[in-house]
């Protein structure tokens, strides 16, 4: 599955259907099939976040499991123990026995405290387990996610919607509900087989006679609670299951909407220069009401399920009266193991009502599990290229940069499921000696930056070979700067520390680049890729350079929105600064030819993508 470019083709891939709808979530033409495939997506996925029991945290997690595990245990042995007290004390209501019944008040005051204080801690390690789960689990996926530029990829090629969502919500929301469902089904589970018990000593035989025929059930008691739970598990199921799916698209819609909000303020001016607000709400319209389409779906769906949910537990307030009164009214049964039968039915049904009660928890508990296994497969994909990636780069002692038949592609994918690479750069052999300075130029979309982004270990579509040197100081310098949100220090230090340099350090550099007027804010904090203009982010990113003094500089139209004189300002500054300056510079801009002295041009090619000529300037 690795897309690779070949002379004068293209190397087309075929690739599986998994793949399409994880990474492109827009192609999917199937939902169906989602929910299918989302169980075993969360089973996958509870495999995986299991390592976290056998990390460094493998002490903790496991005592705090087995404690918690004991808790509930002890919860519902009190549970039986409080039914064993309800029969004798509703016995000595029954015959008016003030001894009895004050002795039973004492008992129930302490089982009921130990119950409270029993379940209060219960609740208070497993979200003690949670904590420390989700902490694991956000750094592997931190680490995996922004480690070996994985998130660059990622938006790079759209292979995942949202992964800053799944990071910080998902996973939260997996932990949470995985905690709580597990331990909630341990503890079902257990008060099943220990009320199952009580039910069996309590139910005795139901012995009837009809159509001229004498029946006699063992244990009908149980029998009629196993029954009446199994049914409407089965509705209630049937009913919510869709929510599954729409549970699912609920999180991507959302998501969604959020991005193309957060994307109107990113770039505020630029849409209210172009007119674009009133495109920019409609299209945000339309988000919203998919979202609302999405809403109304799981408001009906939930008000059928909701429905179906209240007649089982009304029907359940009555139910076990009339299964205990055939006995009562035999005199088989005393008024207290009414009382016995009622509270034990109460107790089973809670229990074997577990898959009900719990039905919402599941499909989130699915959908968020969905999510996180598509983000890890997708971090995993981006592995996989890389490792098969036929295009080497080696740090070396070598006196600078050297590219040795290189041929670089674009990915392609269409939407019937082929993936290929287009031949974007081919065959190309290049020497940047050490102090050269290039400057390279090339129609748009000719692979310029391409170039650069192969020389950074940032594009595996390709092969070929290509030396960088090993200890010397390399930058690169995009079009559009990063700057945190932090103190201007900072942003000018990232990503090192804000006090890895002097504040002269900071100010004269300032001052080199033409932004005197910011020496003031140096301590203050802000969102500079917001409220500085484009062209004073590019002057505050060759401050940046000037603090960082590189070896290899690699600008990508890095002065497109200065004007000439501050263009020609900035690239004296930077030869007289740096005069030994290893420089490749990608531009369009003319007199940059006038500070370069070897130039690389990449111009058509008849059979396709374009080939690299070294010209005079």
């Amino acid at each position: 599955m690795n897309p690779q470019p070949t002379s004068h083709t293209q190397a087309n891939r075929t690739i599986d259907n998994n793949w399409v709808n994880d990474a492109y979530p827009n192609l999917i033409k199937d939902e169906e099939a989602l929910e299918k495939k989302s169980l075993a997506k969360m089973l996958d996925i509870i495999l995986f976040s299991a390592r976290y029991w056998r990390s460094k945290d493998a002490l903790w997690s496991w005592g705090l499991t087995i404690l918690v595990l004991a808790l509930a245990t002890v919860n519902v042995k009190l549970g039986v123990a409080l039914v064993d007290w309800s029969g004798n004390f509703w016995e000595s209501v029954k015959n008016k026995d003030i001894e009895g019944f004050s002795s039973g008040l004492i008992l129930f005051t302490k089982l009921a405290f130990a119950s409270i204080l029993v379940g209060i801690y219960r609740i208070f390690f497993s979200q003690m387990l949670q904590i420390r789960w989700r902490t694991w689990l956000t750094s592997e996926f931190t680490q995996r996610y922004l480690g070996n530029n994985r998130f660059y990829h990622l938006e790079k090629d759209r292979r995942q919607d949202n992964p800053d969502q799944r990071i910080a919500n998902d996973l939260d929301n997996f932990t949470n509900l995985a905690i709580g469902l597990f331990f909630g089904f341990y503890l079902s589970a257990l008060s099943v087989y220990e009320f199952s018990l009580v039910m069996f000593k309590l139910s005795g035989n139901l012995e009837f006679s009809f159509a001229g025929h004498d029946f006699n059930i063992p244990a009908y008691m149980f029998w009629a609670v196993l029954l009446y739970t199994l049914v409407g598990s089965t509705v209630i199921h049937f009913i919510g299951r869709r929510l599954v799916k729409l549970n699912f698209l609920s999180e991507r819609y959302n998501a969604d909407f959020r991005y193309h909000i957060i994307r109107a303020r990113e770039y505020a001016e630029g849409i209210s220069f172009l007119g674009g607000s009133e495109h920019h709400e409609s299209h945000a319209r339309r988000l919203f009401n998919i979202i609302r389409s999405n809403w109304r779906s799981r408001m009906w769906r939930t008000k059928h399920l909701g429905f179906a949910s209240s007649v089982y537990a009304q029907l359940g307030i009555i139910f076990p009266v009339l299964v205990a009164a055939p006995r009562y009214f035999k005199g088989a049964l005393e008024f207290g193991g009414v009382m016995q039968v009622i509270r034990t039915f109460g107790e089973l049904q809670t229990a074997l009502s577990w898959f009900i009660d719990n039905y919402s928890a599941i499909t989130e508990l699915r959908a968020s599990a969905t999510r996180i296994f598509n983000l890890e497969k997708a971090m995993a994909r981006v592995d996989d290229f890389s490792a098969q990636s036929e295009l080497t780069v080696t740090p070396n002692n070598v006196g600078g940069v050297s590219l040795a038949h290189v041929s670089l592609g674009r990915p392609q994918f269409d939407g019937e499921g082929q993936f290929h690479t287009e031949t974007q750069v081919e065959n190309m052999d290049w020497q940047i000696l050490k102090g050269e300075r290039w400057l390279v130029t090339g129609a748009s979309g000719s692979g310029k930056s391409t170039i650069l982004r192969a020389i950074a270990k940032l594009w595996p579509y390709g092969h070929g070979h290509i030396d960088v040197p090993k200890k010397a100081k390399v930058q690169f310098l995009p079009q559009r700067p990063y700057f945190p949100v932090a103190t201007l220090r900072e942003a000018l230090a990232y990503p090192s520390a804000g006090d890895a340099y002097k504040e002269a350090a900071y100010e004269t550099v300032l001052d080199m680049a033409q932004l005197s007027h910011l020496r003031h804010r140096l301590h203050e904090s802000n969102n500079w890729g917001q409220i500085l203009s484009g062209g004073e982010q590019q002057r505050l990113a060759f401050a940046r350079i000037f603090l960082k003094r590189p070896d290899y500089l690699f600008l990508d139209e890095a002065t497109s929105a200065l004007d000439l004189d501050n263009e020609k300002a900035l690239y004296d500054t930077l030869i007289q600064h740096l005069p030994y300056l290893t420089l490749i510079s990608v531009s369009h801009h003319s007199q940059l030819k006038n500070y370069h002295k070897q130039h690389l041009h990449l111009s058509a090619n008849v059979l396709g993508g374009f080939k690299a000529q070294i010209q005079p300037l």
